[in-house]
């Protein structure tokens, strides 16, 4: 009887599967490890602090103008319109729309009014996700914070309260 080599034999490679497929898991879990790093870790906390504190006097400036809206997002526009509060120097705001886990669907718009009285704007079609969203005037004066999950079918009421 010849003996076979190993590489024909059924045993070896039965015996080697297993393994190597633990490496190549363990490989492409580290490059996925490696190249998918967290977001929201931030390198200077006292800055970060400080200008949380300025953020705050924000939502303090809008809750003393009394400022109250309705935000509406369909599938490609949102507009928004003020209920209540001293909306006089008011020209255009800035929208931006800050995803829970994912940075990159963070996106910034600019609204401009309208003739009815409302700020629109065109965003990109389908967004999905829940959202904390930010409305202030171009100037920066005051700040607006809500959190929302898109699609929504109906008004979003934006209040000065600070959530």
């Amino acid at each position: 009887m010849t003996a076979t080599p190993w590489y024909k034999n059924f045993w070896p490679w039965f015996l080697i599967f297993f393994p190597l497929v633990a490496i190549i898991g363990c490989i492409s879990l580290f490059i996925t490890a490696i190249g998918n790093g967290p977001d929201m870790v931030v390198d200077d906390y006292y800055k970060k602090g400080k200008a949380i504190n300025l953020e705050l006097s924000k939502f303090d400036k809008a809750k003393a103008l009394y400022l109250h809206g309705e935000l509406h997002v369909d599938s490609d526009k949102v507009s928004f319109k003020f209920n209540k509060g001293d909306t006089s120097n008011i020209h255009s705001l800035k929208l931006s729309f800050y995803h829970r886990t994912i940075q990159d669907h963070d996106f910034s718009t600019h609204l401009t009014p309208n003739a009815n009285g409302e700020f629109t704007a065109i965003i990109e079609p389908y967004i999905n996700g829940t959202y904390t969203v930010f409305i202030e005037p171009t100037d920066g004066s005051w700040k607006l914070k809500e959190n929302i999950t898109l699609p929504s079918e109906q008004s979003i009421a934006i209040s000065p309260e600070y959530k």
